[in-house]
Formats: C-alpha cells, structure tokens, sequence
C-alpha cells in the first residue's frame, strides 16, 4: 500500500484512556502506522488471557475512537510470539488511492461544517447535522466494509450505525462541538439485540445522546425524524445498552417535545404542541405522559391530532409514526 499521511485529531479519545502499560503502547503503534498506510502494530505483550483482552480492547479503540481511519477493515489478525503481540489489518478500499479517497472525504467534511458554522446556535447546528444526514445519508443493515465508515456515509451515501456515528464525529470536530462516539447494543422496537453505534454530543457544555442512524431510518417522505436528539441517559438507555460507563446524560430539556410544547398529559391536549416547517411540509412531535393502548395508538390520537391541530389547514395529506420505546408521536402534515 502507498504511503499517505491522515491527521490524527483524536488519538487520545476516551477509549484510549481505557487503556494502559503495554495496551496503550500497541494502540499508539497502530495509530501511527496506521496513520500512515501501515497496516499493522506490534508491542510486547505476553500471551495471556488478560492481555488477549487488552488487545481486543484496543482494536475497539482504534474503531470507535479513531473515525479518521477510514480505509480500515475491521476484519484483523493477531499474532502472538516470544516477541509479543502483532496486529495485521487489512485495506477495505483496496486498490484505489487511499490519499485521494481521503482528500474526497475532508473536503466534503468542510463543505458541511461551512454550511453549519454560519448557524449561530450550537442546538440548531445540530439540528442542521441531524437534517444533513438523515436526508442525505441511506441507512442500511449492510455488513460491506464501506457502510462502516465516514467515507461511505458523506460520499458513498450509504452507511450502518458506525458509518453515521463516525461521520457525525468528523464533522463535528470540524465545526469545533464536541462528541464521541458510543457503543453498545440497541432493540428496534420488535426487533432482537443487536450491536449499535451513536454518538454523546456536548451542547453549551452538556452532554447529550443522539443517533442519526435511527432517526434516518425513521423519517418518512424524506423528512428527518427528531426523536432521537438531546436525549438523557434515562431514555436513551430504554433500548440502547451501553458497551462502557459515559459521561452521565441528565438534561432533559432539549429535547423537541420539551422545546415545543410536545409534553402532553393526555392526547385530547395536542392542541398545545407547535407546529414546525420542514421544506414545504410541517411536522409536530408528541411525547404522552401516559401509555395509550393499541386502539388509542391505531385510532384516536391520529384523529385527535387532525382536529386539534387543524391538519389540513398545513398539508394535503397527514401521516404519523408511534415510537413506542419513547412514547412519542411524530406527525406529518405534507404538501405534494
């Protein structure tokens, strides 16, 4: 592989901390070499089954802290001997330029983060990320290598859990708020177990939970969903399951549904909620205090937010979505 030069702006991110000794040495080595076109890293560990943990350890470090290292496969081998520890990686965009790929990806990381500087207000910065990547960005269950990654999220524009996590991180750093990304396991509503990415981003020096892969998946008509936005460890952790303890997520009040009168004691009270414009649609969100049955999911409230709201004084048609984890209603008032 050529040689090429990636900036590291995260090497000591919070999973390098969770390192030390030896651990901490392999994970420096890798991000050097890596950094470099060099796809190994090597440090002398003996072969025990704390270290083999160590070493797994730091291969989570270098995927979850390290977004820069885009080209890299997360398929590994490790090699034991008297000499210590080797770990192989390998190129996922094998046989193309990783230099230009990556020149590809900074400048499209700089042509958001342009957009999103010239917002004066960090929530509505993130709010324009969160619109940016759920419209532009397909999500995908896929296990390609690329779904996994920033450049197959911003240019390939199809991208997994990691691939949003890591292309919000870059571009994030860019605008200068900070985040990371988390990890863990996450329940769709119906759906089994399975392993998740999201990210904690600071707001005026408060950390939040926000995954854009779920609000991509459920937006409809185009339309970024809120939900999953400025959320508290309370509610995020209701089918998310974090991999390592966070920083703690307390505020709940920057949320949509606390911003815009979405809190509601029961569905006959929607008449409060305010309505907001979305291109040439709008969208309302709820969260009930109660939780309503199937029949009240299935009938009433829809035809409660139609009356309250005077929908189609706003669209054409009207939609809604139930999320049932968080209780909360996102509806829909559109305009062909």
């Amino acid at each position: 592989m050529a040689k090429i030069s990636i900036p590291i702006t995260n090497k000591d991110n919070f999973y390098a901390r969770q390192l030390s000794g030896a651990a901490y040495a392999l994970y420096s080595d890798c991000v050097e070499n890596l950094s470099q076109g060099v796809l190994q890293g090597s440090a002398q560990m003996e072969m025990t089954g704390a270290n083999q943990q160590a070493v797994e350890e730091v291969v989570r470090a270098l995927f979850c802290g390290v977004p820069e290292l885009f080209y890299v496969s997360q398929q590994v081998q490790m090699q034991w001997g008297a000499s210590g520890v080797r770990i192989e990686f390998s190129n996922k965009y094998e046989g193309q330029d990783i230099g230009a790929l990556w020149t590809q990806l900074t400048g499209e990381i700089k042509r958001i983060a342009d957009k999103i500087r010239l917002i004066p207000d960090t929530y509505d910065k993130l709010q324009r990320l969160n619109k940016y990547l759920c419209v532009r960005v397909n999500p995908r269950g896929s296990f390609v290598d690329s779904c996994g990654d920033a450049y197959g999220a911003l240019i390939l524009k199809s991208a997994r859990c990691e691939g949003f996590a890591k292309a919000a991180k870059l571009i994030l750093d860019a605008v200068g708020i900070p985040a990371m990304l988390a990890a863990g396991e996450a329940t769709p509503e119906g759906q089994a177990a399975e392993n998740h990415a999201w990210n904690i981003v600071w707001c005026n020096n408060t950390p939040y939970h926000f995954d854009f892969t779920w609000n991509a998946a459920r937006g409809l008509y185009g339309l970024p969903s809120p939900e999953y936005l400025f959320l508290t460890d309370k509610d995020i952790y209701l089918d998310h399951k974090p991999w390592y303890t966070y920083p703690v997520c307390t505020d709940d009040s920057q949320t949509h549904w606390a911003k815009n009168g979405g809190i509601v004691r029961y569905h006959s009270d929607l008449s409060r909620i305010k309505i907001f414009p979305v291109k040439n649609h709008y969208m309302a969100v709820a969260k009930l205090l109660y939780t309503p049955t199937e029949y009240e999911v299935n009938n009433e409230v829809f035809a409660w937010m139609k009356d309250e709201l005077a929908a189609y004084t706003y669209g054409s048609r009207v939609d809604y979505t139930y999320n049932k984890n968080l209780n909360v209603f996102v509806f829909y008032f559109l305009n062909d």
